[in-house]
């Protein structure tokens, strides 16, 4: 039996990820695209943006694992082997980064670093009066493993949180929970920092335009860690050019890397980092991967199975 790691991002380092795998399966033969011997022993697939149509050359697949929380680098392949189980990473410390990275942005907002950083360049002293964390409303989309340990945490911190997500869901202990297409405009209108934590999927796509982005209240803002396509980024700066919003901390965009003709690098309310809020930590990942593929072999569901019908 084998495990393939296959990846064209350069940043991905398949030495270090092989050593995890190997250390957390040394039963398993783990092989590094192009090096993958006889593809008749390779058994499970774990990737990150692998080359397309690669995954049809291995006749004895049983699973594709991602390198990450995401599967859209996946199932976009054309040449996608049919009936195979998709396994998406939901580990603790990929969570623990995207927390961490939330908490940075919302305290950044909270607290008007945004606003000190403009006055500093002009030499003003001015102090803003303070809002207490229990009078700030964050407003989370998504509500799933991820965003439900970010919700936690904000409450730790005295936050009010609500959250938003397309179906009812329960045991959600102090966050309100809206649902639904036609309750997110009153989800939105009470969010006074918006984090999007949701996955891409045809139900998600550009589902918040300069409609639903004018139901923010006045001088909110925006954190985007779940998926560019989301926003819609042309409403975003058109919504951003009228002060509507106050400023906007993205790490994901419609196309990546964001090309260097996009408005949103040079916007002065828009913060840009290059997709690394919630970055995979290899000796953590390997032990999650390496759970489920014993759960595969024992004939039970690995966790979590990503869903056609649900797009996630």
């Amino acid at each position: 039996m084998a495990i393939l790691l296959a990846s064209t991002d350069f940043w991905e380092d398949m030495e270090v990820w092989s050593s995890g795998l190997q250390e957390a399966m040394p039963e398993m033969d783990v092989r590094v695209y192009p090096d993958e011997g006889d593809v008749n022993d390779i058994e499970y697939a774990v990737v990150w943006k692998h080359p397309r149509g690669i995954l049809t050359r291995y006749p004895n697949l049983k699973a594709i694992l991602s390198l990450g929380a995401g599967v859209d680098h996946v199932i976009s392949d054309p040449e996608l082997p049919d009936g195979l189980p998709i396994v998406r990473l939901v580990d603790k410390k990929l969570t623990h980064e995207m927390i961490l990275h939330s908490l940075h942005w919302v305290l950044h907002f909270h607290s008007d670093q945004y606003l000190y950083r403009i006055q500093q360049q002009s030499r003003e002293w001015i102090q803003q009066s303070s809002v207490q964390s229990e009078d700030r409303t964050i407003g989370i989309m998504g509500l799933g493993n991820i965003g439900k340990a970010i919700g936690d945490s904000l409450i730790n911190l005295d936050f009010k949180v609500i959250g938003w997500g397309a179906s009812p869901k329960s045991s959600l202990g102090e966050i309100e929970y809206y649902y639904g297409q036609e309750q997110l405009s009153g989800f939105l209108s009470q969010t006074d920092i918006l984090i999007n934590v949701l996955p891409l999927t045809e139900n998600t796509k550009n589902i918040l335009t300069k409609s639903e982005l004018s139901y923010l209240p006045k001088g909110s803002f925006i954190i985007n860690i779940g998926r560019g396509g989301i926003i819609n980024e042309n409403d975003l700066l058109f919504i951003l050019d009228t002060g509507h919003i106050a400023a906007a901390a993205l790490d994901v965009f419609a196309e990546e890397p964001l090309p260097e003709n996009n408005s949103l690098w040079e916007h002065p309310s828009v913060y840009v980092t290059p997709h690394i809020a919630g970055q995979s930590n290899p000796s953590s990942a390997a032990k999650t991967i390496a759970e489920n593929i014993r759960l595969v072999e024992k004939g039970q569901d690995p966790y979590p199975i990503y869903s056609l019908n649900s797009g996630y």
